[in-house]
C-alpha cells in the first residue's frame, strides 16, 4: 500500500525561522531539538512514517 503524503504544515518564514534555531540548538531540551526537527520535516511535505 503506498504511503499517503499528508498535507505540508503550513508555517510563516518567522516561524520556520524559530523552529531552524531550536533545531540547531545545542542548549534546548532533546525533546525540543527533535519536535522541531519533526515540524519542519512537515513543513517540507515529508510523509508522516518517514518522519517517525
Amino acid at each position: 500500500m503506498p504511503i499517503k503524503t499528508a498535507p505540508a504544515l503550513a508555517v510563516t518564514s518567522e516561524q520556520r525561522a524559530e523552529l531552524t534555531r531550536m533545531a540547531r540548538s545545542s542548549t534546548l531540551p532533546h525533546r525540543a531539538v527533535v519536535q522541531a526537527r519533526g515540524l519542519l520535516l512537515a513543513a517540507d511535505g515529508v510523509a508522516n512514517q518517514e518522519i517517525a
